[in-house]
């Protein structure tokens, strides 16, 4: 009997089971309540939809407190120590640790020691003198004053550059609020001198001259122009200065633009070493290109102080004067002649006290004899404007200019880049308005001859070719070799008490 019960028990699960899968698989759980409002089916729905909710706000975990764990006592030394330990530390210096926060065992005292002696170094600002840099770092003004005359001794004061610093070492004041004494100031006032002051017994400053053996062997680098000469430069080594000069030297007589990928560039710059590892890179002498094996155009630097312009090798010539029509820009095409002319842009008719000349936009403007700049600037409707002075009562203008080459007295040659064609102040175009004067009143330029030198006399193209066979014989890359024994020694130092 038991064991038929059992047999029965499944089968009734089982059909069970079937009759619920039947009814509940017609049953909607998830009733759409956008549609068939008002119907059976939705109130059945929104009765499922809000039993749901209340179900699951009466299933709702409670907020009970845990656990409570009972506070540690703390002394004064450990609430101490935990202080130091948070945050609040930062205020002092971001140190941590229990020497952070001061107890009452902390002594203050009522004067702190000094010490006996300082050092300091200091720098000469831009604009600033030595006596108010040595009053700022703490200085006397009877060791200042002392100082100052002890260096006029020396080195002009004049030749000490910004960014000079200075090394001090200061002694024991001689009480509370008293400055310190100088013991001893060193500087290197030059690129090959270094100077030392040191106390004397007397009071005053011993100078000590250091001279400094300096290799001035000239730098010279060749490389080879890829899309950018620039970077083909800064690649070799070259010095930023000496890139500047030779991008402008080269632009100044042949055109960036004729220079291709694969030519080679050729400078030579001065340069200076110390044996301290110390540099300093001067002007540049030599610039040159070469194109297929050809030079295209070789520059040497000739000429003292501002004077110095950088020339063309192949124009230096033995010297023969000749009076002839010297165009300031080559190969220019007349496009206004001088005389009366109705104005392309005013619309009237008025006096042309010039001759334009069409050039392209940057095209080098030469000066057509030597001379002396009286004006460069902006001068009305002629733009940007160069006026020269030939003497004899001569003067040149060049108008319309995009950029200048020269200042306001500086003596130029002719030949030298004056500045660059452009289409300032009243122009339509590109071009350079060209201007003769001859005692203040204008004249056509085109009717006016100018004496023309070939090239030097003789004893300066003999000087000038020395100076070129110099910069040749220059290594690439000399000025960068270790430096002999003999330069790592300095001079015997020479003391000289003021």
């Amino acid at each position: 009997m038991a064991s038929r019960a059992l047999s029965v028990a499944p089968v009734l699960s089982s059909a069970l089971a079937a009759r619920m899968q039947r009814a509940l698989r017609g049953f909607d759980f998830a009733t759409d309540l956008a549609e068939e409002i008002g119907t059976a089916r939705w109130y059945r729905g929104l009765g499922l939809m809000l039993g749901g909710i209340g179900l699951a706000v009466a299933l709702w975990p409670g907020i009970g407190g845990g656990p409570v764990i009972a506070s540690q006592p703390m002394d004064a030394i450990a609430r101490e120590q935990w202080r130091s330990q948070t945050v609040q530390p930062l205020l002092y210096g971001g140190d941590t640790g229990q020497r952070m926060g001061p107890t009452s065992r902390l002594v203050p005292l009522a004067q702190a020691p000094e010490r006996p002696s300082l050092d300091l170094s200091v720098m000469l600002a831009q604009d600033d003198s030595i006596e108010a840099m040595l009053s700022r770092a703490g200085v006397s003004a009877a060791d200042n004053g002392a100082v100052r005359s002890a260096l006029a001794s020396a080195v002009p004061l004049d030749d000490i550059a910004p960014g000079t610093r200075f090394a001090l070492h200061l002694g024991q004041a001689a009480g509370a609020g008293a400055p310190r004494p100088l013991e001893t100031l060193s500087l290197r006032a030059r690129f090959d001198l270094d100077l030392t002051l040191t106390r004397s017994a007397a009071g005053g400053f011993v100078v000590a001259r250091h001279v400094l053996p300096v290799d001035s062997t000239p730098l010279r680098i060749r490389g080879v122009a890829g899309a950018s000469v620039y970077r083909a430069a800064r690649a070799a080594g070259a010095p930023m200065k000496a890139i500047q000069q030779f991008l402008a030297a080269i632009d100044a007589h042949l055109s960036l633009d004729q220079v291709h990928q694969g030519d080679v560039f050729d400078m030579v710059v001065d340069y200076k070493r110390a044996p301290d590892g110390q540099v300093e890179v001067g002007d540049l002498q030599y610039a040159a290109i070469e194109s297929g094996g050809h030079m295209a155009k070789q520059l040497l630097r000739w000429g003292k102080g501002r004077d110095a312009q950088f020339y063309d090798a192949s124009d230096m010539a033995e010297s023969r004067a000749t009076q002839a029509l010297v165009m300031p820009v080559a190969g220019a095409r007349i496009s206004s002649g001088f005389g009366l002319r109705l104005h392309p842009i005013l619309g009237f008719a008025r006096m042309h006290a010039g001759t334009d000349l069409a050039a392209p936009w940057g095209a080098p403007v030469y000066a057509v004899a030597d001379a002396v700049v009286n004006f460069v600037g902006p001068h009305g409707g002629h733009g940007n404007y160069i006026r020269l002075d030939h003497g004899g009562a001569v003067s040149t203008g060049y108008g319309h200019l995009s950029r200048f080459a020269v200042s306001p007295g500086m003596r130029v040659r002719a030949g030298q880049v004056i500045g660059y064609v452009g289409s300032t102040g009243l122009s339509t175009g590109p071009h350079l308005h060209y201007e003769v004067f001859r005692g203040g009143a204008p004249v056509d330029p085109m009717s006016v001859g100018f004496t023309v030198r070939a090239g030097v006399d003789r004893a300066e193209l003999a000087a000038f070719r020395a100076r070129l066979g110099q910069m040749l014989h220059v290594k690439p890359s000399a000025g960068l070799g270790p430096v002999g024994a003999q330069m790592a020694m300095r001079a015997p130092a020479s003391a000289m008490p003021y």
